[in-house]
């Protein structure tokens, strides 16, 4: 599952399985516009080694897999499988350029 939201300065991305459990997988991508930065985005998952305030060095993204790679040492390398069609993938695509707005999102 995919879900995106928005309230007031902050932007969340949230990838997950639906399972709503307290071990399930899942990977988010959090932005704030409170205050000024230099594009940092909060990254969190499941997988601790992955949890990391950093830029987004590169992102792709289609209606079925987003390949996103951040960090500096080490540099993570992430890929999600989903489905999203219509409306629920632009809403996806627009947020990214919104959270990430130095990057081409490739589509």
């Amino acid at each position: 599952m995919v879900s995106v939201s928005e309230v007031g300065d902050y932007c969340q991305i949230m990838f997950h399985d639906g399972l709503d459990t307290d071990d399930e997988p899942y990977f988010m991508i959090q932005s704030q516009f409170e205050f000024p930065g230099d594009g940092e985005c909060h990254f969190e998952s499941h997988v601790e080694e992955l949890i990391e305030d950093s830029k987004a060095k590169s992102i792709f993204l289609s209606k079925t897999k987003l390949s996103l790679s951040y960090g500096e040492n080490p540099n993570h390398e992430v890929e999600i499988e989903y489905d999203l069609q219509g409306l629920d993938f632009q809403e996806l695509a627009s947020m990214f350029k919104k959270m990430m707005p130095e990057l081409k999102v490739g589509v």
